[in-house]
């Protein structure tokens, strides 16, 4: 199975799905946690729309992450349509993040563009992350089918 999360930029909520998904940050996980997540703010908008493998889990699944801007239904029926149109035998699971998302996280992403306010822009993102991990824990184990 492959497991895709997705959100806005893909620089944030898609970012910690992936996370949680792994392993690497538990729903109590703090704002120190996130901000130590690799890719945590990390992606441009030039690389929305490229999956980034965050790894691959207990079970062998793969992991990845990516931004879509407001195209996240487009890109599920596009899975959809590939995978079954051409008989690709591929197991996924597409999973979107921006129902998990908190205002204050849009924001802090956007502030993290200005160069004097990145470094608050990126606090104040994580701590929306933070705010909604146990959401985002819920469709993290839902898209898992567990």
């Amino acid at each position: 199975m492959i497991y895709v999360y997705h959100c806005y930029r893909g620089a944030h909520m898609s970012v910690a799905a992936a996370a949680l998904h792994l392993g690497i940050l538990q729903p109590d996980s703090g704002i120190e946690d996130i901000l130590k997540l690799t890719w945590f703010d990390r992606l441009s908008t030039r690389e929305m729309g490229i999956p980034v493998l965050a790894g691959t889990d207990s079970r062998g699944n793969q992991v990845y992450f990516l931004g879509l801007g407001r195209s996240g239904k487009v890109f599920e029926r596009f899975m959809q349509s590939l995978v079954h149109e051409f008989d690709l035998g591929y197991s996924y699971q597409t999973i979107n993040c921006l129902k998990c998302i908190a205002p204050v996280t849009r924001v802090g992403g956007f502030l993290t563009r200005i160069p004097l306010l990145r470094t608050f822009g990126r606090r104040l993102a994580a701590w929306g992350v933070k705010t909604r991990l146990k959401q985002l824990e819920q469709i993290v184990l839902h898209g898992q089918g567990l």
